[in-house]
């Protein structure tokens, strides 16, 4: 009985092991299957294989990582951001794919925690600017109201994407299929002769179709206000994943026989197929136009390489209405993908993408220049101003600026849009164009003519194309300054803001009313900072932003906390003096409220000189040198006295600058009266902030605007 028990035991220990090495098979070849699919950039077929996987083994942290960025490839962050945080809760450290997953939701602080933690450890190249940007996404996310956004006809809940400006209408590009697709069980009759079937081969990215390009011939009478929203459908899990072939002779880009097609909804496409370029059953799209509408640079398939048909770049030229001698430019590298042609208008300077390896990391924007003779110069990198670690696409050049979208700068998530600036030295900026343009998921393909233009997102969840109009708007910016609680009438008030390096820049100046009030026309939804002087030219200023603004008869209007300015120990001591003066009859009372240092000095003083500069320079000018010379002589007999030197600028130029000329011109005085005698000489900037004669931009006139170029030089009693 026993032998029986002991033989009954073995059996059983036999059956379990067999059936645990059975299932960690199964689980090997499962993750391996899993594998293949994503590394073949099938990932809408990675995902139910990973998800079988996990039945199993919920905690695998390779499957949950391998999971969550198949989900992100196919832009459903809900899922990416799920799996991505069971991932670290299973002991995956936090990386850069984790931040951007939640940055795309708008999940900013989480972006950031994870950042800041990337930051720390030094792991990724991207980290300081993305942390940057979710860290400021305040900044980006303020309404804009530069641009209203329009829907278009054109969208489903395909991908409809790259909207191009061509002749009047917009060319783009669409991955919804043409015709439903044979069952399953006649796959391979219709696989080897699709081009006689109504089969269309499916894109295994995603699992819709490949994209092909689409034209519509009026684009002014694309705007809708409804929006068909994308939905994602997860593939079926199969039965049997041994019909997976691990050797598979099929390819990234083909489908095989158990794939999941599915065609369109229905049968409603507002576009016509474009076909003016020949291609093979793949991608074909990405195209860009000269201005003449004779030449065309476009985006397809290459021919077969390393078990992955590559992108490559196309040329074809406009003859007799049909494209002609297409042909593949010269820089396509079979090991690598070449897409996003963006040719400049006269047809001299093409910009593309590439995921080339000499590149800054990712995908880099390059360009080729054209010569003379038609030829094309060497290739070039924009450089690492421009492309990042992350991945820059979509260049797209109209109105003379160059556009991109990438997610490797400052952003709100995903691929924002950029447009190349000239920075303060003449070094290339890119400025995000900010909200509504911008969202925190991919935004890109931006065109532009005139007031109007087109790009796509898929904030909505499948790819669309929208429409906006741009008008640049403003606030006004209405504020009271007081000093000491008393009205200053003309004391000229500054508004500052910093640019894209943070250098604060004069942007607009304007004096006080009868009211105490001034106005500055501003941009909204930006910090700035207002600046005012008091009579000793010491500097008062408030931080404030564009914000908070209300409509009032068409206009934004943004009412500006009060400043009241304390007087400055130079001012309190100058009343002193004058009332000490009045109390001994020194100097009648006098009603009077001085604005100007040299009208207060004045006031306690008739012994000065009044002197005048040429226009920017800092010597005297001809006519004052007589009594120049006078002073001077003067103030060689001085014993004991203070003497002032008051010294100003025009407000021609810029408000730094005036300031520096300002104390050149004063400056030059002090270090000759300085030397004549032991007189105590002392110098009172005031630049531009203390004008004689208006200096309104209608009354710059350089000649009549001398007497704002003075110096004032008085001679006082030492106290």
């Amino acid at each position: 009985m026993k032998n029986k028990i002991y033989i009954l035991l073995i059996l059983l220990i036999a059956i379990s092991f067999n059936s645990i090495q059975a299932q960690s098979r199964k689980q090997k070849s499962l993750f391996k299957l899993a594998q293949q699919e994503y590394s073949q950039l099938r990932f809408a077929y990675a995902i139910p294989v990973i998800k079988q996987l996990l039945l199993t083994q919920p905690k695998d942290t390779n499957a949950l990582i391998l999971l969550a960025k198949s989900y992100q490839n196919v832009n459903q962050m809900d899922s990416a951001v799920k799996y991505y945080d069971l991932a670290y809760l299973s002991g995956v450290q936090y990386n850069s794919d984790m931040a951007e997953s939640h940055a795309m939701l708008g999940h900013y602080d989480k972006a950031v925690q994870i950042y800041k933690k990337l930051i720390d450890s030094n792991k990724t190249k991207l980290a300081d600017a993305r942390f940057f940007g979710f860290n400021n996404s305040k900044k980006l996310v303020g309404d804009s109201l530069d641009f209203k956004i329009y829907n278009t006809k054109l969208n489903t809940s395909y991908n409809e994407f790259n909207g191009v400006l061509y002749q009047n209408g917009l060319m783009y590009e669409t991955n919804q299929f043409d015709s439903i697709t044979a069952k399953k069980k006649f796959f391979l009759w219709h696989w080897f002769n699709f081009k006689k079937s109504k089969f269309t081969p499916e894109f295994a990215w995603d699992g819709a179709g490949f994209t092909k390009l689409y034209f519509y011939p009026n684009r002014d009478s694309l705007r809708v206000d409804t929006l068909i929203s994308g939905q994602w459908v997860e593939k079926k899990p199969l039965y049997n994943y041994t019909s997976y072939s691990v050797n598979s002779p099929n390819d990234t880009r083909k489908i095989i026989k158990t794939y999941d097609v599915k065609s369109k909804a229905n049968n409603i496409t507002m576009g016509q197929v474009f076909n003016g370029f020949k291609s093979d059953k793949m991608n074909l799209g990405a195209v860009s136009f000269t201005a003449d509408g004779k030449r065309a640079y476009y985006t397809r398939n290459q021919k077969k390489s390393f078990n992955i048909y590559q992108l490559e770049i196309w040329e074809a030229i406009l003859k007799e209405g049909k494209w002609v001698n297409a042909h593949k430019m010269f820089f396509n590298n079979p090991r690598f993908s070449y897409f996003h042609p963006a040719i400049t208008p006269d047809g001299k300077r093409l910009y593309y993408v590439t995921d080339d390896n000499s590149g800054e990391g990712g995908t880099d924007i390059y360009y080729v220049e054209r010569n003379e003779d038609g030829s094309w110069k060497n290739t070039v990198n924009l450089g690492q101003d421009i492309n990042t670690a992350g991945n820059e696409l979509f260049p797209t050049f109209y109105e003379g600026n160059l556009f991109l979208s990438s997610n490797g700068h400052p952003g709100l998530g995903g691929l924002d849009i950029y447009r190349l600036i000239k920075g303060t030295n003449g070094e290339p900026v890119l400025k995000n164009m900010g909200y509504p343009i911008n969202s925190s998921k991919d935004d890109f393909a931006f065109s532009i003519q005139g007031t109007k233009g087109f790009f796509s997102t898929n904030r909505s969840g499948s790819d669309d194309i929208l429409s906006f109009d741009y008008k640049q708007s403003f606030v006004k910016i209405i504020g009271k300054l007081l000093l000491d609680n008393t009205i200053q009438v003309d004391k000229k008030v500054y508004l500052y803001q910093k640019n894209e390096q943070g250098k604060s820049i004069l942007k607009d100046s304007v004096n006080i009313d009868m009211n105490g009030q001034y106005e500055f026309k501003t941009r909204p939804n930006q910090a700035y900072d207002i600046v005012a002087f008091d009579d000793a030219g010491n500097r008062f200023e408030q931080s404030s932003v564009s914000e908070g603004y209300q409509k009032q008869n068409n206009e934004y209007i943004k009412d500006v906390a009060l400043i009241n300015m304390p007087l400055s120990e130079e001012v309190k001591k100058a009343k002193l003096i004058k009332a000490e003066a009045i109390r001994k009859g020194e100097l009648a009372v006098q009603s009077k409220k001085f604005i100007r240092a040299v009208d207060s000095l004045k006031s306690l003083n008739l012994d000065y000189v009044e002197l005048h500069h040429p226009f920017d320079q800092a010597y005297i000018i001809e006519q004052d040198l007589p009594e120049y010379y006078k002073l001077i002589e003067i103030v060689k007999r001085l014993k004991n006295k203070k003497i002032v030197i008051v010294s100003a600028a025009d407000c021609n130029g810029a408000f730094a600058y005036n300031e520096d000329l300002a104390m050149r011109r004063a400056q030059r005085i002090y270090k000759t009266l300085s030397k004549l005698s032991d007189n105590e000489v002392v110098i009172q900037q005031v630049g531009e902030r203390e004008l004689l004669k208006d200096c309104s931009d209608a009354k710059k006139d350089i000649a009549a605007q001398v007497v704002n170029r003075y110096s004032y030089v008085f001679i006082m009693n030492k106290n």
